[in-house]
């Protein structure tokens, strides 16, 4: 039996041809974050956000793209840390599979952390390829989305992971139940949101910006503009109650392959008075200031980063009951929940709270509330940096690093 498979004799071999000196240095841990590519997504901003806030004591981080260079590119290389694009094509094949065990090799990764499908999948190979130690991979949203080929290989890749990360309850379930993935690899660490970037605010200076009337109906809608999102259904919805609501606007944040379609619907449903297409925003707290509810029409979800920013905010959301959504949104206290792909739900849904702008103030403290005491970034960050370790001490032995109190020199930065 190897080292890896928990062999106490040979892995405590190993580690005395390994350890330094005495005087060597302790932790960090090497950390490759690999994103199958940086578009403006809920995922790449976790990613983003995790690099930014983990404890520099204890873990040095190196990102790696699949894809080219996409929008957040640039905003992972502002965190000062190393990030390599493999330019791969639409799915990994051989040679970015090759290329990227040989960055694990090369840089000495300790601990490799996937975000998305295509990520996991090449992690696992590469990460059993390079013989990585600790190769940790996420689940942004269930699979029911993809054929079931992609099930069969997400199960099948599973053997050469430790854990999977499910982003919520829901995801959990489908990977156990519906991919049939053992239970002990899967464990649940909740997206979060920074509390002092998304806080409640006037709205007036962010209507000003975005040149919406005071006097106004403001509803928000902050997300990729792809067919999962459910977009359709909102300009449905909003058509359906713009007599029931002549003050009207939507601000949609975002931008995706059916942006285009979708300007061409709200025309032909005379909403180009109603409907702003404002593109990606970088500072998308200024959305979510100036609206006074939130619709996310989304058909499947994970855990979604839009719900989790404007509850911060203190800004009520209207969601559909689909995937992690339940789990954020708690009906007729934070906001209201509503069938996937049911336009006059919807729209019964906004008519019903822009009726009432005591209901809707009520709904926004309470949202608040929940988010500090729930969703705060920082018990996102703890969640990981505590299953970095654990996974870590698992793998070298929990006899050794109570023995050593430090990491095998080539699994640390030098």
């Amino acid at each position: 039996m190897s080292w890896r498979n928990g062999s106490a004799s040979p892995l405590l071999c190993r580690l005395r041809q390994v350890i330094d000196k005495p005087t060597a240095a302790q932790l960090p841990l090497r950390v490759c974050h690999v994103i199958t590519g940086f578009d403006t997504g809920g995922a790449e901003r976790v990613l983003l956000q995790t690099v930014r806030r983990l404890d520099p004591a204890r873990f040095e981080s190196l990102v790696v793209s699949l894809r080219p260079r996409g929008p957040l590119s640039s905003d992972a290389e502002r965190l000062g840390v190393e990030t390599i694009h493999l330019r791969m094509g639409r799915r990994p094949g051989p040679v970015t599979l090759w290329r990227l065990a040989g960055i694990f090799q090369q840089r000495a990764v300790a601990v490799v952390h996937a975000y998305l499908y295509d990520a996991s999948i090449a992690s696992r190979l590469a990460g059993r390829w390079a013989r990585v130690p600790v190769v940790l991979t996420s689940t942004r949203a269930p699979l029911d989305y993809l054929p079931r080929i992609a099930w069969w290989l997400d199960r099948a890749t599973s053997l050469w992971c430790q854990r999977i990360i499910a982003v919520s309850q829901h995801t959990a379930d489908f990977i156990l139940q519906k991919e049939r993935i053992a239970r002990h690899k899967v464990v649940v660490v909740p997206n979060a949101v920074d509390l002092q970037r998304f806080t409640p605010r006037e709205p007036r200076g962010a209507r000003a910006y975005w040149g919406i009337d005071d006097g106004a109906f403001v509803v928000a809608s902050v997300g990729r503009l792809s067919p999962e999102k459910g977009h359709g259904y909102l300009l449905e919805a909003l058509a359906i109650a713009r007599s029931a609501i002549p003050s009207l606007s939507c601000l949609l944040a975002g931008d995706g392959p059916l942006r285009s379609s979708l300007e061409t619907q709200a025309r032909a449903l005379g909403l180009d008075d109603v409907c702003h297409f404002l593109g990606d925003v970088r500072e998308v707290e200024t959305v979510f200031a100036a609206a006074d509810l939130t619709v996310l029409p989304s058909l499947f979800e994970g855990m979604p980063n839009a719900v989790l920013e404007a509850m911060a905010m203190g800004c009520p959301v209207i969601a559909t009951a689909v995937g992690g959504s339940p789990e954020l949104v708690r009906h007729g206290e934070t906001g209201l929940l509503v069938p996937p792909a049911d336009s006059e739900a919807l729209a019964s849904a906004l008519i019903e709270l822009a009726g009432s702008t005591e209901r809707r103030n009520r709904m926004g403290v309470r949202s608040r509330q929940v988010s500090e005491d729930f969703h705060g970034i920082e018990h996102m960050i703890h969640s990981v940096e505590q299953l970095y370790l654990e996974e870590w001490e698992r793998v070298i032995g929990e006899t050794a690093v109570t023995a050593l109190g430090r990491v095998p020199a080539q699994w640390r930065w030098r």
